[in-house]
């Protein structure tokens, strides 16, 4: 790990988070809040349950269930969130280890079929996560990702279904104007809308709303303040706080149904995508302090913020090169196509 200065906290500092929490939500511009995360680590932290936040998301490949070691992974993630009245939405993803893989139709339909016979108490799913995204094989086939939706719709009618769950990358209205054509009465949809909030715009939800015809509710089905992306966004907790800050607000300003801030935990440091709340070690970050403000919840008292380099690596890791994909470009297949962390894996082949 790169060496790290000594801690700093001073009056800059706190000036700088007295600004992020001194504002206050509209009382007439709710909307239901979650929070993602891919580990147990959310759910064992007694300040997410001091929130009082009753929706996640969760992320899992489409045939889970069939797998051992996939269900091992995400079956107590599942169990302890229905046990405590947690209502989740998960979002399907591509087969572990094969994200070159595209199941026909029947196919997904037997494994979201097991799926639901496991875990028959989750009525909030998402398609495909992040379909039109250049690591997931429905990215240049929005007509079948449109039948995945279709059959997933068949198999649970009353089931609350997010059609396309897309990132608000180049060409995205295409890609849903596409998914259109075929798609069954869609009548949520859902936008990761990364790329607005971190780089402080708002136009993503009205370029979605235009491709659906302004037609079903928009969920913000991920989304959240970066601390850190390859090298596009250097190390910085407080510009997450802000643009965590921004997103709430979009949110109300849109009249967006849901939103779903990714995520709780950080990862550890040099990873190439860190969003986390908390960071790695379980510190508190000074994004963890605005949405206590936005749900009027006590604020949790925030330590000083390491003076970290802006572009961390552990020690023996060559340096970073970007690794951020033209639009039309295929990622690596397996590994190579994530940011392994200790909470699970993030696509990283983000255009931001």
């Amino acid at each position: 790990m790169a060496p790290t200065r000594p801690l700093r906290a001073g009056a800059c500092g706190a000036a700088v988070l007295l600004s992020l929490l001194a504002w206050a939500p509209r009382a007439d511009a709710r909307f239901v809040l979650g929070i993602g995360d891919q580990s147990m680590n959310m759910l064992a932290d007694p300040r997410f349950a001091a929130l009082g936040v009753r929706h996640m998301r969760l992320v899992v490949p489409y045939d889970a269930v069939g797998h051992p070691a996939q269900l091992a992974r995400f079956a107590p993630i599942l169990d302890t969130a229905q046990a405590r009245g947690i209502q989740v939405l998960v979002a399907f993803d591509h087969r572990a280890g094969a994200s070159r893989h595209l199941p026909s139709v029947r196919e997904y339909t037997r494994a979201v079929r097991r799926f639901r016979i496991r875990f028959p108490w989750v009525r909030d799913l998402s398609a495909w996560n992040e379909a039109n995204h250049a690591s997931q094989p429905t990215a240049r086939d929005p007509a079948h990702a449109a039948r995945l939706y279709n059959a997933l719709r068949r198999e649970c009618r009353g089931c609350r279904i997010v059609a396309a769950d897309v990132l608000d990358q180049a060409g995205f209205q295409r890609w849903l104007r596409r998914f259109r054509r075929v798609a069954r009465a869609p009548r949520i949809w859902g936008l990761h809308n990364y790329v607005d909030v971190n780089r402080m715009r708002d136009v993503s939800i009205g370029r979605l709303r235009a491709a659906t015809g302004r037609r079903g509710e928009v969920w913000l089905t991920e989304t959240g303040g970066v601390v850190r992306f390859a090298r596009s966004f250097g190390y910085d907790e407080r510009r997450a706080a802000r643009s965590t800050r921004h997103v709430l607000r979009i949110a109300a300003r849109r009249k967006v149904r849901r939103l779903y801030l990714y995520q709780w935990s950080g990862a550890p440091l040099g990873a190439r995508w860190d969003s986390g709340l908390v960071a790695a070690d379980g510190r508190p970050r000074p994004a963890l302090n605005v949405v206590e403000a936005w749900l009027g919840r006590p604020r949790t008292p925030l330590p000083p913020i390491p003076a970290v380099p802006r572009f961390p690596r552990p020690a023996g890791v060559p340096p970073d090169p970007g690794g951020v994909l033209a639009p039309a470009a295929n990622p690596p297949d397996g590994e190579g196509a994530h940011a392994r962390t200790s909470t699970g894996t993030r696509t990283t082949w983000l255009i931001m």
